[in-house]
């Protein structure tokens, strides 16, 4: 082969390299300025957001170690995490994230010895880049203290105290004092404090409270009277399941016809007794303080033993005969009543001439000479028959109640 030949061929192979090479160089560099490109896009939309703030108590003192509980929501709100923090000794807290897109976020706050209320929280929508500062200032509870004493001035132990807002009550000490905290005025309007102790009336008392105030309330409790006795019927059996009421309180007697009732107020008062199938009974009665307070009762069966009571109506049927009206018979109307203690009216039946018994349904037509007597009852719901009214066209006679007003 020709030097000049070789030389062509060195130098296409030469040329086929640096080709290769430059495609190669090329499609990196484009990765690489697409890779960066992305990489710049992704570093642009992830930005820190800032959420800071301070919290207080309501003299503006900082609150050290308070909780921020921040929640963290999407638009479509589900939840992407939580976070608590924790003041610092100025009271201060922040928080920082990466964001992408805006979130949403809850932001409530919690410390010892202050209330937990709707002005420890907020909700914010926090976009990418956002610094933004929430204050908070918390309110102290109210306190209630005093002693609880019966009339004598003796203090009463073991009383059960209630207040409004407060989820656990406290019970007195030895000496009756007790004290009661927690309580929280911007959740109502009124607060009440209640006393529960054996052997006493049940005390209560509303009161207006403020934030961060100790109020003092010394109580006193009357001593209780406490009623009871016996339900019975007439033949002496004893009812169970009746109701006693004094004064609006309300209890059913047991099995051998029972009752008792404790912590009323000495005095006046008006007790009534009901049973299903007898007659109400009400008694007005002094109590004393204490157990003396015996009270029976006889109840009478209110049960229907009276039967209905049927009367009769005849509407005279005419007919004109050579120019004269002349009575050939009536229109028979019968209507019954069960107004004492009735249980209401069942049948009204009634018989011609001494044949079959036929409900009563509405007006019939008797006439004469057809038509000799006529008998008619009615029976109520409870059973109750009544007497056969009897009507005896043929001699006059007639045996019954007697007629209603047509």
């Amino acid at each position: 082969m020709s030097i000049q030949w070789k030389w062509m061929i060195r130098l296409s192979v030469f040329l086929l390299f640096f080709g290769v090479c430059g495609l190669l160089h090329s499609g990196t560099t484009y990765a690489a300025s697409k890779n960066a490109s992305a990489e710049g896009q992704v570093n642009q939309l992830a930005q820190i957001s800032r959420v800071f703030g301070k919290i207080t108590d309501m003299d503006g003192f900082p609150v050290k170690d308070a909780n921020v509980n921040i929640k963290m929501y999407t638009f479509e709100n589900s939840e992407i995490a939580t976070k608590t923090i924790k003041t610092n000794s100025k009271g201060e807290y922040n928080f920082e994230t990466t964001l992408s897109e805006g979130i949403r976020i809850n932001i409530s706050t919690v410390a010892k010895g202050y209330l937990d209320t709707n002005k420890n929280y907020i909700s914010y929508y926090l976009i990418p880049g956002e610094t933004r500062e929430f204050n908070f200032s918390l309110y102290e509870p109210a306190t209630v203290v005093g002693k609880v004493t019966d009339q004598s001035g003796k203090p009463v132990v073991g009383a059960v105290i209630k207040v409004t807002t407060v989820s656990q009550s406290v019970k007195t000490d030895k000496d009756g004092n007790y004290a009661i905290t927690g309580i929280n005025p911007y959740s109502a309007p009124d607060i009440v404090v209640s006393v529960d102790a054996d052997g006493y009336v049940p005390y209560t008392k509303y009161l207006f409270l403020y934030t961060g105030v100790t109020e003092k309330l010394n109580i006193t409790l009357q001593e209780a009277a406490k009623v009871s006795g016996l339900v019975q019927d007439e033949q002496g059996r004893p009812l169970a399941g009746a109701t006693v009421s004094i004064n609006n309180l309300k209890m059913i007697t047991d099995k051998q016809g029972k009752y008792s009732m404790d912590r009323l107020s000495p005095g006046i008062s008006i007790i009534s007794v009901e049973a299903d199938g007898y007659i109400n009974q009400t008694i007005r009665v002094t109590l004393v303080k204490g157990p003396n307070n015996t009270f029976d009762f006889i109840l009478k069966s209110n049960a229907d033993k009276t039967p209905p009571v049927t009367k009769y109506a005849l509407v005279p049927l005419t007919e004109i005969s050579i120019g004269k009206q002349y009575i050939n018979g009536f229109n028979f109307k019968l209507k019954a009543t069960d107004e004492v203690k009735g249980s209401g009216l069942k049948m009204t039946q009634y018989r011609i001439n001494g044949g079959e018994w036929i409900t009563f349904t509405g007006p019939i037509k008797i006439y004469a000479p057809d038509v000799k007597t006529v008998e008619y009852f009615s029976t109520d719901i409870a059973g109750n028959q009544e007497k056969i009214n009897k009507m005896d066209f043929v001699n006059g006679k007639y045996e019954g109640a007697g007629s209603y007003p047509y």
